[in-house]
């Protein structure tokens, strides 16, 4: 029964964080400008690379981190700073739709937007990574860590399955629906993005 409830505390700790739901919207307003065959490149490359951050985070208690002499807090700034950068551009338009589709067709641009923003730091950013190292060092045995690492797996399929499941919400907004929702949500990751940079300084110098 302990098992079961350790297994519940990760899991939800997980699931509240990386947020599938919330972040969905996110993810329909970066990719639905590609084919669906792209999209769904994106979607499984995104991940694969969000959860192996996560678990090599986890599993290895921060030392990562600590050899690149990078905190949580730092990057909690900079990738604050990268997802303002980029709601910036999708509000004033310099990020246009035949911009996408042409670089859509070079694999580089493709694996660039899976692993930013949407890996990193939108589905694992700095508060998952955190929660992560956090619990898995608060695992009293093997099968505990197992849970951990288990609780993490299963919300990325969770992740996955929300972006299946896309493409007939992008078919029923339609071009211009999903391009105004788009910049609509331009706006709530500009203030995504400034507040990670605020938790980062004021979480530095407390």
């Amino acid at each position: 029964m302990d098992y079961l409830i350790y297994f519940l505390k990760c899991f939800l700790t997980f699931f509240v964080i990386v947020d599938p739901p919330g972040n969905l919207p996110f993810f329909i307003g970066l990719t639905e400008r590609f084919r669906e065959e792209l999209r769904e490149r994106i979607s499984k490359r995104m991940t694969i690379i969000a959860l192996t951050i996560l678990l090599v985070t986890t599993v290895s208690g921060g030392l990562i981190l600590e050899f690149f002499h990078v905190s949580i807090n730092s990057l909690r700034i900079a990738g604050g700073i990268l997802l303002f950068i980029i709601s910036v551009d999708i509000l004033l338009g310099r990020v246009g739709r035949e911009q996408y589709q042409r670089k859509a067709k070079e694999s580089a641009e493709v694996d660039s937007i899976a692993i930013f923003p949407l890996a990193l730091p939108l589905y694992t950013g700095p508060g998952a990574i955190t929660a992560g190292i956090v619990m898995y060092s608060q695992a009293s045995d093997f099968v505990s860590k197992l849970i951990v690492v288990a609780s993490a797996i299963l919300v990325y399929a969770i992740v996955r399955l929300s972006h299946i499941y896309s493409g007939w919400l992008i078919k029923l907004l339609g071009k211009s629906g999903a391009d105004i929702i788009a910049k609509l949500l331009a706006i709530f990751l500009a203030a995504i993005g400034v507040e990670f940079v605020i938790e980062g300084v004021k979480s530095e110098f407390a």
